[in-house]
């Protein structure tokens, strides 16, 4: 692979390498994961890494890579100094265009690039839509930090007025609203990783820690979700009273519990492993399944269930209960 700036004749695919080694030439040292942050794919990410290692440009050192300070200023004067020549989206044949791709492919085949230029619709002299996009990417780190940036801080960009800006909360509500309405459909929860989809934007951003349950009946399909304690969780915090009672108005035969680690670190504490194991202890008591806890963090999650621990509590709670008898 090719990556040399000069010699990609691709808009589209210089576009994404120029967004990913962009944000690769940030830190002296990275790792695949902080990239991601990006937008873009990882497997593209990983063959870009792979050809860096592969030239020298950098370096691994455990998980993570580090720029060779000769290769760096090179790659940075190439990628980030000098200025982008990007053809404008009226030159692309129709096909490569934004709009007629997703149309005809669905948004799945699109690059963020490309996506958040279709509803900037235009850019300004000298920059086009992708263009402009491109360098809103970068400014705010990505999708989520353009759809979480104040509005004072949108209009300072140049190219960038109230409709636009307008046009970008907007895609973010409706977003956020498409997965409420699908969490009210009634949806079935096969995995832990359902709801983390379901509720990772709605959580992860939170600054406080919120305690969600989701109530679900015999078949795991969802009949409700409560947002049921808030702040630092511990013991004396989550009332599994408060989850028992709810689950019986509910006639819930499950429930999945989740909550959200301002820090985006979602490694249990010592404490949330306490808390889930007298909720599955309670949950055996009132014969009401407790099927995971999930902890949601920064672009990933815990499960509890898929760890193996919700089934170690069950067992405990099975042993206790055997040792009683005897």
């Amino acid at each position: 692979m090719e990556l040399c700036r000069s010699k990609i004749k691709d808009v589209e695919r210089l576009k994404r390498y120029e967004l990913i080694i962009k944000e690769m030439l940030k830190k002296s040292h990275f790792s695949k994961h902080e990239i991601l942050s990006c937008g873009e794919s990882k497997w593209l990410i990983g063959r870009i890494i792979n050809t860096l290692l592969s030239q020298r440009a950098i370096i691994k050192e455990g998980r993570r890579y580090k720029w060779r300070d000769i290769e760096k200023e090179r790659y940075k004067k190439e990628w980030q100094d000098s200025p982008a020549s990007f053809h404008q989206i009226k030159r692309f044949s129709r096909e490569q265009r934004p709009r007629e791709k997703l149309l005809k492919y669905g948004w799945g085949k699109l690059t963020p690039v490309e996506l958040l230029a279709i509803f900037l619709r235009t850019g300004i002299k000298g920059k086009s839509a992708l263009h402009l996009a491109s360098d809103l990417l970068e400014r705010f780190g990505g999708v989520r930090g353009i759809f979480e940036a104040k509005n004072r801080d949108l209009l300072k960009v140049e190219g960038l007025g109230e409709a636009k800006v307008a046009q970008i909360k907007a895609v973010y509500g409706l977003a956020q609203q498409y997965l409420k309405e699908k969490i009210k459909a009634g949806e079935i929860i096969k995995s832990s990783r359902d709801v983390y989809d379901y509720l990772y934007f709605t959580m992860r951003d939170l600054k406080k820690e919120i305690f969600k349950v989701i109530f679900l009946d015999g078949k795991n399909q969802i009949i409700a979700i409560e947002d049921l304690f808030k702040g630092t969780l511990n013991q004396s915090s989550v009332y599994p009273r408060e989850i028992i009672k709810s689950a019986i108005k509910y006639n819930a035969a499950g429930v999945i519990f989740v909550h959200n680690h301002p820090s985006g670190n979602p490694e249990p504490s010592l404490s949330d492993k306490e808390i889930t194991k007298d909720l599955v202890f309670a949950g055996n008591l009132m014969q009401i399944k407790v099927l995971d806890h999930i902890i949601i963090g920064e672009n990933r999650y815990f499960s509890f269930a898929d760890e193996g621990l919700i089934e170690e509590y069950n067992l405990k709670y099975t042993s206790m209960k055997r040792d009683d008898k005897t």
